[in-house]
This record gives C-alpha cells, structure tokens and sequence, in this order.
C-alpha cells in the first residue's frame, strides 16, 4: 500500500523536526466501520474524530485519503484549509507524490499545531508538535476536516433530477455543483453534453479550449471518441499542472474524485478513453 511507504519517509521528517510522546494503543480491532484494518494510520483518525463528531459520523467513502476532503465536503462536513483553523478532533490530511499523510488534531496553539497519528505496524499512536511555518514542507499540508457538520448539510444523491437534466446521466450533479458558486443565472444551457459549451457560450459563460484555462469550479466535458460519449465532471481543485475533479460512476451511483494532469486529460488510455474536450469556467463573459 502506498501509504505505508510514506511512513518510511514520513518518519525521518519527524525525527529530524518533531518531538514525539508516545500514546497508549487502542484495543486491536479487524476494521473500523468496514473501512481499514487497525494498523494503518488513517484508521486511527477516523475512530478519533467520530468520538467528537456529531452523527452521523465518518460518512464519506474512504477508499483514497487523497480524496477525502472534498468527500467529506460532499458529505455536510466543514473543511478548511489552512492549519490554525484546525480543532480538537479535526483530520489533518497531507499529500505529495502521490502519498498520502493522516493525522488527527489535538490542540491547535498560536504557533503551531499539536497532533496525533500512527506510525509504525504496531497500530500505536504518537502525538507530535509541529509549526505552521514547518507544516507544509514536513507533511504537504493540504487541509482539514473539522467535526462540525456544515449548517443545513444534507446529503443529496448523485443521481436525483437537477434542473432540465437527467440524474441518470451523471451530468446533473455536476451541473448542480457548478450552481453552488457560478453567478447566476447558474447553469442555463441545455441539449446534449457535448455541446454544452457551445451553447454555454452563446449564454454569455467563458469557454476554456485547452486544459490549461481549466480552472476551479468548471465544468469539465470529456469525450470518448471510441464510443462517442460525453462525460462532464466539476473541477474541484487545481494544483499546477494536476486537475482534481468529480465525477458520477453511473453504474454504483456514487462520485469519484479523479486527479490528472492537463497532459493526462488528452490521453486516452488515462481515463477510460475520455479525453478533454472543453471547460466551461464559472464567469461571465465581460461586456
């Protein structure tokens, strides 16, 4: 697993930077919530957040940590990104490479933030202190999830009708993300998938043509030219050159968070034959 290699690493960071004050264990367990087994450090996070978190609890899918903020987002969990904003019982998520760090928070100073976590096969956590002027560069900081549900969070399903387009496509959610933070009038444009950023255009919206005008909170339109469909997705975030986005996998009903590069995005064995077609930007066209 690669996460386990990151201890490896993870661990000289700490020895090099970090004062560490081992805890006692916790009762050896199978799983926890049918997720992870006891001994891997992520395992730990979430047992400790649901002991302060309202119900319904971790509700997010847990499949990849790298993905778990903007999940638990989906979810009706507050998410912020920035560590002093962090509280007793937060997960604390770091990432780079492709490895992926897991913590949980236990006491957040003026200077720096104290925390938990597990880092060795015996499934025994250690806690640790760390500056924020350090947090970046020791565990690429990336954000937390705090255990305060989101006011009027409610859980809406990936498949359910949005405005004129069909859940059952995958495209309406999509499109329903895209409302929460385009101006209105909000998605306004209608026929089929492909062609929703031509007549996007025509509405008044910017247009992206390339993967380098992708931008936060577009909607992504990919076609697969093998079985000519469309797929769109909301761009959740974009670090450099890497573009994380959602999308809804019709088949199980759920939303997948994928991370690729604009390179990646025009090679068609990186998603499943689905390659960037255009973007259509949450903006208005200036007048």
């Amino acid at each position: 697993m690669r996460d386990r290699g990151f201890i490896v690493a993870l661990c000289l960071f700490l020895l090099m930077g970090l004062c560490s004050t081992a805890l006692a264990a916790t009762p050896p367990e199978e799983r926890y919530k049918n997720f992870y087994a006891d001994g891997w450090f992520g395992t730990y996070a979430l047992r400790e957040f649901d002991k302060i978190a309202p119900a319904p609890g971790v509700n997010w899918f847990v499949d990849d940590a790298q993905d778990w903020l903007s999940r638990a987002q989906r979810e009706g969990w507050v998410v912020k990104y920035k560590p002093a904003e962090a509280m007793n019982g937060s997960i604390i998520l770091g990432y780079h490479d492709g490895l992926v760090w897991v913590g949980v928070a236990r006491e957040v100073t003026d200077k720096g933030l104290i925390f938990e976590t597990v880092m060795g096969g015996d499934g025994k956590p250690a806690r640790y202190w760390i500056k924020f002027t350090e947090i970046a560069a020791t565990i690429h900081f990336q954000g937390c999830i705090l255990p305060i549900r989101a006011p009027g969070a409610k859980q809406v399903s990936p498949m359910a009708d949005y405005k004129n387009i069909r859940g059952s496509t995958g495209s309406a959610w999509p499109a329903l993300e895209f409302d929460k933070i385009a101006p209105k009038p909000g998605f306004n444009w209608q026929g089929p998938e492909i062609k929703w950023s031509e007549d996007a255009a025509e509405k008044g919206w910017v247009i992206g043509n390339k993967p380098s005008l992708i931008k936060k909170g577009g909607l992504l339109v990919l076609f697969n030219r093998a079985t000519k469909r469309t797929m769109v997705a909301f761009v959740r975030d974009v670090f450099d050159s890497t573009i994380v986005f959602d999308f809804v996998d019709v088949p199980y009903s759920r939303v997948i968070t994928a991370r690729l590069t604009t390179e990646q995005l025009m090679d068609a064995n990186a998603l499943g034959g689905f390659v960037f077609d255009s973007v259509i930007l949450p903006e208005r066209k200036k007048r």
